[in-house]
């Protein structure tokens, strides 16, 4: 078993989640944020990109590491009413203090890594009490991941919140169940920028059906779209 995972994401009317069109969809950061809340979540996942952008005290950059020996397998290092669990395969983040913040929510962070991370990495994560799940030699397994967030933590409902890669990773896996899709009034017009879902070169995954369940219209011709499998 696994928890149920719906992907929310404020995106341009062209389906990118990353861009300038963010500083046009000032006005939807609200409604974001409260159907977020709607939601109702114990768990949200970001990639380590995006977590580096908006979680507190979360920073891009390896640290210093010393190898020490670990125990084998994954590490609680506390519960908590709330995690922001981290797609980082490589352990690519440090971070300040083993627990964040993004706005009014607060809670610990869970490191979803692959099983053949750096040995050193593991020691630095619970030397700052960071917990960690291991999941995937060298391909992330993010079914795997989220399967252990409910084994090892109860947690059974996700919020999947970009960037595109992170939600790539799990609708690859076939691992979302709903899309709750705040589309901005703006057209990024730029094809560098991240679509809603992307994947590494080679990842192959069938294409995901959605029908749709709710239609919201929102303030500054905004819409939320709502998609259950």
């Amino acid at each position: 078993m696994r928890p149920h995972i719906i992907v929310h994401i404020l995106q341009s009317i062209d389906g990118r989640v990353a861009g300038k069109f963010f500083s046009s969809a000032y006005d939807l950061v609200g409604a974001y944020g409260s159907i977020r809340d709607e939601l109702d979540a114990e768990c949200i996942i970001y990639g380590a990109t995006t977590a580096a952008e908006v979680l507190s005290g979360v920073h891009a950059g390896r640290p210093t590491q010393v190898r020490r020996p670990v125990p084998p397998g994954d590490y609680v290092a506390r519960e908590a009413d709330f995690y922001f669990a981290v797609v980082d395969p490589e352990g690519t983040l440090r971070f300040d203090a083993p627990d964040t913040a993004r706005g009014n929510l607060n809670g610990h962070i869970v490191q979803l890594l692959r099983e053949d991370v750096n040995p050193g990495y593991l020691s630095y994560l619970r030397g700052i009490g960071v917990s960690y799940v291991l999941a995937g030699r060298g391909r992330f397994d993010a079914e795997l991941a989220a399967e252990k967030l409910l084994q090892l933590f109860g947690v059974s409902r996700i919020l999947l919140m970009g960037g595109g890669f992170a939600n790539g990773t799990f609708a690859a896996a076939e691992c979302v169940d709903e899309l709750s899709l705040i589309i901005a009034p703006v057209a990024e017009v730029a094809s560098g920028q991240p679509s809603l879902f992307e994947t590494t070169r080679g990842l192959r995954a069938d294409p995901l059906e959605f029908e749709l369940a709710e239609v919201r219209q929102l303030p500054n011709s905004g819409l939320w779209l709502h998609y259950m499998r």
